[in-house]
């Protein structure tokens, strides 16, 4: 899992300061974008959506808050720190759930600590698959647990199967579900309507995929091929 960084700061020296900092800290486990504007990361935001972001409290034309509030509007998920020289400002960052701020100048040890804390949970969280199903209940099911992920034509749902042979239902589309894992080189198509997890495949028989539990489930012949070949390298 890739991680994307936002650096909003209209000062572009403290800007550069920060970026050089988090790339010594991350190597290349993520992404670092720099901006010197709110409007300019509201608008990127909106096109791509960052992971975590540093935020300058006090900019011309739309100040920290207003940019916070306005990525609040798109995105719960993202991780928003302050970048501050005034305490004052702490209160007003609660507006925007942000995760803390941190005083100017910021230290090279306070920044790798907020960062290496927001990596392992974001890179821990790309384990599971969070989804709510049709009655309002939340799920956080593990990857390696899914056998496959099957829209039915008799409810137009998602079916999500698991090893211990739990199934929930969701309203999301295959598409959604997808791209979300998409980092996941198990995670494959076995037909259009379809995804399977590679791992828990025991064997496949003609067009029939037997899962490790013994559930089954049809590909389609155009993905059958494919699926064969990573089944075979994995």
């Amino acid at each position: 899992m890739r991680i994307s960084v936002a650096i909003c700061d209209d000062s572009t020296e403290y800007s550069l300061i920060v970026t050089e900092v988090i790339k010594r800290i991350v190597n290349n486990r993520t992404n670092v974008n720099t901006f010197n504007s709110g409007q300019d990361l509201v608008q990127a935001f909106k096109e791509s959506q960052f992971d975590i972001i540093f935020l300058d409290m006090e900019m011309p034309e739309m100040n920290g808050i207003e940019t916070g509030l306005k990525i609040r509007e798109m995105s719960d998920k993202a991780i928003i720190f302050y970048l501050t020289s005034h305490k004052e400002y702490a209160y007003e960052s609660y507006k925007v759930k942000a995760r803390d701020y941190l005083l100017k100048p910021v230290n090279f040890s306070i920044i790798k600590k907020v960062l290496e804390e927001c990596l392992e949970e974001l890179e821990g969280s790309s384990n599971y698959l969070d989804v709510k199903d049709i009655y309002g209940t939340i799920h956080r099911i593990p990857i390696d647990d899914i056998t496959h992920i099957s829209r039915k034509k008799e409810d137009r749902r998602l079916h999500i199967y698991c090893l211990d042979n739990k199934e929930i239902i969701i309203s999301q589309t295959l598409e959604s579900i997808g791209n979300r894992l998409s980092d996941n080189k198990n995670i494959t198509k076995s037909g259009k309507s379809c995804l399977v997890n590679i791992n828990n495949i025991e064997k496949i028989i003609k067009n029939v995929i037997i899962f490790l539990n013994d559930n089954k489930e049809e590909a389609s012949r155009r993905c059958l091929p494919e699926l064969i070949n990573k089944l075979k390298i994995k």
